[in-house]
């Protein structure tokens, strides 16, 4: 009865709250921006990258590439595909200083070498749509916010992809209250660092990259930097104009998430104990479907479904049917990653250590 309580209340809360979730505009004239899109390693990347920025960079507007020092043929190959196209700069990276993360230096650079009055950071592996960034500016208006951001559409082509990285719109759905996107406050603060479009004025105000420059998650951290300057910033649905393939391996997947999973909750034994009894409960409904069950087990169990059902129907996402499987890959994950911040194990990310 506890068991289906708990699940209900979780499934009523993700349906209010995805409510909220507001979708893109239409596309309206976009003011000069500076696309700016920080490299390294990321070869495989390029092509589908350029070719779908060639059809969607508005009049005006201008895309800056980084190229960070990069160990395989990432250079060679923006050279390539971008051809002698004028729309595109590439940046030579430069060694990174110490103290600072790697995407976070290539982003201050970016940042720092251009004069736009909007600069729109996006990751390298992500595809757009011919009208992506008109909407995201229509959009930007309609909120009225100087920091607008959201979650893609992610194709998951490994298993452990398929377990882990739609759970990033389930962590949305169920703990970021979207009714609140706006307060401004720290605690609130959610962003995709895989799309974030600021205006620069406010951007600078609050310091940019380099308020932030050790971190590792760079979108939470640079969205808490502009809510304590009472900055408005908001979080809205994205898909499914901007596709981003995250991880082509089991092993990408799992160093990629273990780098972020514990420190996006400030590292808090805390806030980690809760994720755990959170979804500990969902997954401890299967549990109970299979070796007690009842109408009560039964029906907690289609609670969680549910509202991994829901969720996925607002992302674009598929196979609800896998979630029992992302409880037990998540917890795993983030259990892995906070026994190695105890034992202050660093980790390695594209060829760079990391406490």
């Amino acid at each position: 009865m506890i068991l289906f309580a708990l699940t209900f209340c979780m499934l009523v809360f993700t349906l209010v709250n995805l409510l909220f979730l507001q979708p893109l505009t239409k596309p309206v004239a976009s003011p000069p921006t500076a696309v700016c899109i920080p490299l390294r390693n990321e070869e495989r990347n390029v092509p589908k990258l350029i070719a779908s920025l060639k059809e969607a960079v508005p009049r005006e507007s201008h895309v800056y590439l980084y190229e960070d020092r990069s160990d395989d043929g990432t250079y060679a190959a923006l050279v390539q595909s971008i051809a002698d196209d004028p729309r595109f700069t590439i940046f030579r990276g430069v060694p990174l200083p110490e103290g600072w993360a790697g995407k976070v230096h290539a982003c201050h650079q970016l940042a720092s070498r251009t004069t736009e009055p909007y600069l729109l950071f996006l990751d390298a592996d992500v595809t757009i749509d011919p009208t992506f960034i008109d909407r995201l500016h229509g959009t930007r208006l309609r909120e009225g916010v100087v920091f607008l951001s959201g979650f893609p559409r992610f194709p998951t082509p490994t298993w452990l992809g398929k377990l882990l990285i739609p759970m990033q719109h389930v962590l949305i759905a169920q703990h970021l209250p979207l009714f609140w996107r706006k307060v401004r406050h720290p605690a609130f603060a959610a962003a995709n660092g895989m799309n974030v479009l600021v205006e620069r004025t406010s951007y600078d105000e609050v310091g940019g990259h380099a308020s932030i420059h050790n971190s590792l998650i760079d979108d939470i951290d640079l969205c808490r930097e502009f809510k304590r300057r009472k900055k408005l910033t908001s979080l809205v649905q994205v898909s499914p104009y901007i596709t981003c393939d995250m991880y082509a391996t089991n092993e990408e997947v799992w160093n990629g998430f273990s780098k972020n999973v514990f420190k996006g909750m400030n590292e808090s034994v805390g806030i980690a104990l809760y994720f755990f009894l959170y979804y500990g409960v969902q997954a401890s409904a299967f549990v109970a479907l299979l070796v007690r069950p009842d109408w009560y087990s039964l029906g907690a169990v289609l609670c969680v479904l549910l509202a991994r059902l829901a969720i996925n129907l607002k992302s674009g996402g598929r196979q609800f049917w896998l979630h029992p499987f992302s409880l037990i890959a998540y917890l795993a994950l983030l259990a892995s990653a906070v026994i190695r911040k105890w034992r202050r194990q660093p980790i390695t990310w594209k060829g760079r250590m990391y406490p």
